[in-house]
């Protein structure tokens, strides 16, 4: 196995503790939508819908927030990830178009 490490000085990316070092924003901001799923959603439905989106070759980028878990996207990605129905659940794919139900 390969061993990779990053460097980058560390007073460019040091800020408050309640924001994201630079780097991290500029990577978030490469992808043109994000779902934003609460903090504690159950482990199950995340990893399900993860798996969902990698089996079905989205591409992604994972971020953490104090009050949420980010699914970071390309627009068109919607009907393989998350999203909040009118029954105020979360469920993977959209309301009209669901590809995959965890709980089957």
């Amino acid at each position: 196995m390969t061993k990779h490490q990053f460097a980058r000085v560390v007073e460019e990316d040091q800020k408050r503790p309640d924001q994201q070092p630079d780097w991290l924003e500029r990577l978030r901001r490469n992808f043109d939508a994000e779902v934003h799923l609460p903090a504690d959603i159950s482990w199950e439905f995340l990893s399900a819908a993860l798996l969902w989106a990698v089996d079905n070759k989205v591409d992604f980028g994972l971020f953490h927030e104090a009050s949420e878990i980010i699914i970071a996207h390309f627009g068109g990605d919607e009907i393989y990830l998350p999203s909040q129905w009118s029954d105020k659940r979360w469920h993977i794919g959209l309301e009209d178009k669901e590809p995959f139900d965890p709980s089957d």
